[in-house]
């Protein structure tokens, strides 16, 4: 029997670690209030009817074509990263595919053999494709809400170790710091173990400490977040040396950003994002635009980074984080084309079950 469960998980951003998160280095993660919402209810076919509105989405996949579909995409994992050096992975671009594999790795737990009828609904306020982490929150949300649907163990692990295995198929080898966010919510300090697995650290800090971020979305990239993954890899092989010193610079900056949160130095904030982004500028991850526009208010006395993966060719480079000194002086921060203010608080609860529709 199949219970009507509807669930939701939240979007992140991260403050800093993005890139050196993948190298083992660590990275402070919020979860944002912006949520994605999975329906799951029994169907009246055999297979899967998934309905994305807000993608422009809808159809009737059998269950065969969504076992195949995971078959080839694991086996196109396995070849590029465990017999190669991940050069020839091809990153899932179609959101719905990817939700398609998420049905898939719910359905292959333990506890759910059962192939029923399902209707997967999937509403979202998580802008796709600019670091909000919305491939993290639609992996997760899925395992977890047909974990639910169909009876089967749905503890945190059990998710995070299904959803982590989605989001392999768009970003090669993730860090796991995206999964987390979304699954647990708060403030996160993560990190990738020896092992692979990713270690993490619930934070909570006085209330306040984070107002000073402001969030924009500067544009949707040109690039996949899979596919900065791989330029940083292979600037990594080319140049290894200038990638060490780049992660270096990350990953103290993040260090002391922590505590600098932690004891209220607010004062701290604007060089702490200033030298974090120069670190990410010489990983070319930041368009030249991006990068021209960060001056701009590095003039004014504020700092600003990328907050996810970037971008190399595009106009936008996803979401972006500003921090001024002067609270007033968002106020009358003129928005550089193609920007727009996310109004979203930091912070937000993970994943969790809502009423079903």
């Amino acid at each position: 029997m199949i219970r009507e469960v509807a669930v939701s998980a939240p979007g992140k951003t991260i403050l800093m670690g993005e890139h050196a998160a993948v190298y083992g280095h660590p990275a402070l993660v919020a979860a944002l209030d912006l949520r994605m919402t999975v329906a799951v209810r029994a169907g009246s076919g055999a297979g899967v009817r998934l309905d994305m509105p807000a993608l422009g989405w809808a159809g009737d996949v059998s269950w065969d074509a969504i076992l195949a579909l995971a078959e080839a995409r694991r086996a196109q994992w396995t070849d590029a990263f465990e017999r190669g050096d991940g050069t020839g992975f091809s990153p899932v671009r179609a959101p719905h595919e990817l939700a398609l594999l998420a049905i898939a790795e719910a359905a292959a737990s333990p506890g759910s053999r059962a192939r029923p009828g399902l209707t997967v609904r999937i509403d979202s306020d998580i802008p796709p494709g600019s670091g909000c982490g919305s491939s993290a929150a639609l992996s997760v949300a899925i395992v977890g809400a047909i974990l639910r649907a169909l009876g089967a163990p749905h503890d945190d692990a059990t998710i995070a170790r299904r959803a982590l295995a989605v989001e392999r198929q768009q970003h090669g080898r993730p860090s796991g710091v995206d999964v987390e966010a979304v699954l647990r919510g708060g403030l996160l300090w993560c990190r990738r173990g020896a092992d692979g697995t990713t270690l993490r650290e619930e934070l909570a800090l006085p209330a306040g400490r984070l107002a000073p971020f402001r969030l924009y979305h500067s544009g949707a990239p040109a690039e996949t977040t899979g596919e900065m993954v791989a330029w940083v890899r292979g600037l990594e092989r080319r140049d290894p040396l200038a990638v060490r010193d780049a992660l270096a610079a990350i990953d103290g900056a993040t260090h002391e950003l922590l505590r600098a949160l932690e004891g209220g130095a607010v004062d701290a904030l604007v060089p702490l994002v200033r030298r974090c982004e120069g670190g990410l500028e010489s990983l070319e991850v930041v368009p030249g635009r991006i990068a021209s526009e960060f001056r701009a208010i590095e003039r004014a006395g504020g700092a600003a980074k990328i907050s996810g993966a970037g971008g190399r060719t595009g106009a936008g480079a996803g979401l972006v984080l500003v921090v001024h000194p002067d609270d007033l002086w968002h106020e009358r921060f003129a928005l550089p084309a193609g920007w727009t203010p996310l109004s979203a608080a930091l912070g937000a609860p993970g994943l969790r079950e809502e009423v079903a529709a």
